[in-house]
């Protein structure tokens, strides 16, 4: 069964910051982790570089390795669907962090901004929130900086060892 939660919220409320953080302390926790971020840009930066020429002259798939990576790029007619990229992702992975997919039925944690904006968010299979301020509401509330409790919150929720 693949084990996958998805960190959501607004454009600028931290959440690559906050996957980041939980990335290092999974990683301390020596579970393996897979990152999936859904992007609305149709470029990925590097039409300049190599493997955006190769693409853009009609590869349909673009290796990029050196010592310790390798990065795979796809070229597809249409964007994959979620349950097979996750499928995909975790043959290498205990738990896979996506970032977006806000109205996917992923279980989801919400960033909510700095500021206090009123409502929970309404995105479906919300169960938790992280917030500096947002208490209102009957869902675990993780300030941004509480790491090792969110991360065990996540381990708990997904039953991770």
């Amino acid at each position: 069964m693949v084990k996958a939660l998805a960190i959501v919220g607004d454009s600028g409320t931290g959440k690559t910051q906050l996957i980041c953080r939980l990335l290092s302390w999974f990683a301390d926790q020596r579970l393996r982790v897979a990152v999936l971020k859904h992007s609305h840009k149709i470029t990925l930066g590097d039409e300049a570089k190599d493997t955006g020429r190769f693409r853009q002259a009609g590869a349909s798939l673009v290796a990029l390795t050196n010592p310790g990576l390798l990065q795979v790029t796809r070229v597809t007619n249409s964007e994959p669907p979620l349950n097979e990229l996750l499928k995909t992702l975790s043959s290498e992975a205990d738990l896979i962090l996506v970032e977006g997919y806000k109205t996917s039925p992923l279980p989801k944690i919400a960033v909510l901004p700095p500021q206090p904006e009123g409502a929970v968010p309404p995105y479906p299979h919300l169960i938790a929130l992280v917030s500096g301020h947002f208490s209102d509401t009957p869902l675990p509330v993780f300030k941004p900086e509480a790491v090792r409790e969110l991360g065990q919150f996540i381990k708990e929720y997904l039953d991770l060892p």
